[in-house]
């Protein structure tokens, strides 16, 4: 059986609009209603069309190539999540024309970082969607994609002035005065606390500072004297077990750790084995976080919703170039606290 070949002239019948509308949807011509490109994209998605049948009776060509610079999964777990969030986007926007590539860096490697963005700049890209995982090379990165006029989107990591189009995530300040006061109602007067970094190179990433900056400005507003508050950076081909036993054993009122990213299971992990009890808060829903947060071992988990960062990160991409719409400067989500009594609230 023969699949029907559809036409802009069919498309625009089935979805009530002219053939022209249709046509700027397609080739990105002019600007589109949001309730015309839905019309028209449901139905594409209803006749089930096929990749190569759109290019033969839709388009001419690629409309826009879109780039998407971030860190490997097979590097650190977390980035699974943004990355499901891109292929939701590519399966997504594929059919009208926008092909995404994902170029993948090692996030313990700036030297990865920018053969990577280098690639991007010598490419032929209408935007590229980026988490700015360090600090230096990301300026640099900026500056090039200024002089070659390609629009620049980030996520997960906010750098204030950067120039880009806009920004999509938390607001990583705020989580970090949020983890601040959540161990400071727990902790009594007197206790101390634990900043913990885990494999990154802290002067270099804006993202670590950020969350501590925002941990040391709630509890200096609480009366929490700085002397109370300890940091520990950990890098994680070392191991990471002897330094955080002896910053422990030195410092008896040390009873709240927070680990400013998703790797707060390795500290779970070691505090079970010594059968340490300290409040410890992190980021993510990772597995082995997810094991440590039921096991009663890690109390909090602050969620960063890395899947929507990149999926609405690309859709804004979508809005600037095929809509010409606005773009705010800036789109945060709010800080949310999983805990054991909601975590099935998450992860359904």
């Amino acid at each position: 059986m023969k699949t029907k070949r559809y036409t802009l002239k069919d498309i625009a019948e089935l979805a009530h609009v002219s053939r022209g509308t249709v046509d700027r949807v397609v080739h990105g011509r002019g600007k589109v209603s949001k309730e015309a490109y839905s019309r028209v994209k449901q139905v594409l998605d209803k006749i089930d069309y096929q990749p190569n049948l759109v290019a033969q009776s839709l388009r001419k060509g690629v409309l826009h190539e879109i780039a998407v610079l971030m860190p490997g999964y097979n590097y650190e777990k977390y980035w699974k999540k943004p990355l499901l969030g891109v292929e939701k986007a590519t399966n997504e926007y594929t059919p009208i024309g926008i092909n995404i590539r994902t170029f993948l860096f090692n996030p313990s490697d700036s030297g990865s970082y920018r053969e990577k963005y280098t690639k991007i700049l010598n490419g032929r890209f209408s935007a590229v969607l980026v988490a700015p995982f360090f600090y230096k090379e990301s300026l640099v990165f900026f500056e090039a994609c200024k002089k070659s006029g390609l629009p620049y989107f980030t996520f997960n990591t906010y750098i204030e002035n950067s120039g880009a189009v806009t920004h999509v995530g938390q607001d990583l300040v705020r989580s970090g005065r949020t983890a601040g006061s959540l161990m400071h109602k727990v902790l009594a007067d007197g206790d101390e606390y634990l900043v913990v970094h885990i494999n990154e190179e802290l002067e270099n990433s804006m993202h670590m500072q950020d969350k501590e900056s925002g941990f040391r400005q709630f509890l200096a507003e609480a009366g929490v004297a700085p002397g109370q508050i300890h940091v520990l950076n950990i890098d994680i081909s070392e191991k990471l077990e002897p330094p955080l036993l002896q910053k422990l054993g030195e410092v008896d009122a040390l009873k709240g750790i927070y680990v400013t990213n998703s790797k707060v299971w390795m500290i779970a992990g070691i505090l079970q084995q010594h059968e340490l009890d300290r409040l410890l808060i992190g980021y993510d829903l990772l597995d082995e976080n997810i094991q440590y947060l039921n096991a009663g071992k890690i109390d909090y988990l602050i969620f960063q919703n890395p899947q929507l960062q990149t999926s609405l990160g690309i859709q804004t991409i979508i809005d600037y170039l095929l809509f010409k719409q606005e773009i705010p400067d800036k789109t945060f989500f709010p800080v949310e606290i999983v805990i054991r009594e909601n975590l099935k609230e998450f992860i359904t």
